[in-house]
C-alpha cells in the first residue's frame, strides 16, 4: 500500500515535471458572428518570448456584400520596427485600398505609403510620405 502511494506520488511530481516547461509562444485566436447582420470577425494575437516579437491581425467581413477588411501589426524589440498595414475591398464597385506604415528607430524614419484602385477609371492612386 506504501508503496503505490510512494509510486503515484513520484508520477504526479514526474507529470508536473513534464507540464512545466520554459515559455513557449503563446497565441491567441477569436472568431465572431452577428447572426443579424451577417458579418464575421477574426481577430488573432502571436506572441514569442524568446525572441520578444509580437504580432496581431483582424479580418472581417460581410458575406451578403462581399466586403471585406484587415489590418495587421508587428513589432521586434530587438531591432524597435514597428509594421503596420490595412486593406480593403468592396465588390459592388470594384473597388481596393491598402495602407502600409513602417518605422525603423535607426534612421528615425516613419514611412506611409496608401494606395487605392478604381476599376471605372482603371487607375490606381497612391500617396507615400516620409518622415524623418
Amino acid at each position: 500500500m506504501i508503496d503505490t502511494l510512494k509510486r503515484i506520488a513520484y508520477l504526479a511530481v514526474l507529470a508536473g515535471f513534464v507540464n512545466t516547461g520554459s515559455g513557449h509562444a503563446q497565441v491567441y485566436g477569436a472568431q465572431g458572428y452577428n447572426p443579424y447582420t451577417g458579418n464575421y470577425a477574426r481577430a488573432g494575437t502571436a506572441y514569442n518570448p524568446y525572441t520578444g516579437t509580437s504580432a496581431a491581425a483582424r479580418t472581417a467581413s460581410n458575406p451578403s456584400t462581399g466586403a471585406t477588411a484587415s489590418k495587421q501589426a508587428a513589432y521586434n524589440p530587438y531591432t524597435g520596427g514597428y509594421k503596420s498595414s490595412a486593406q480593403g475591398y468592396n465588390p459592388s464597385t470594384g473597388t481596393e485600398a491598402a495602407s502600409k506604415t513602417y518605422r525603423n528607430p535607426y534612421t528615425g524614419n516613419t514611412t506611409k505609403v496608401q494606395g487605392a484602385y478604381n476599376p471605372y477609371t482603371g487607375r490606381y492612386g497612391v500617396h507615400a510620405r516620409v518622415r524623418r
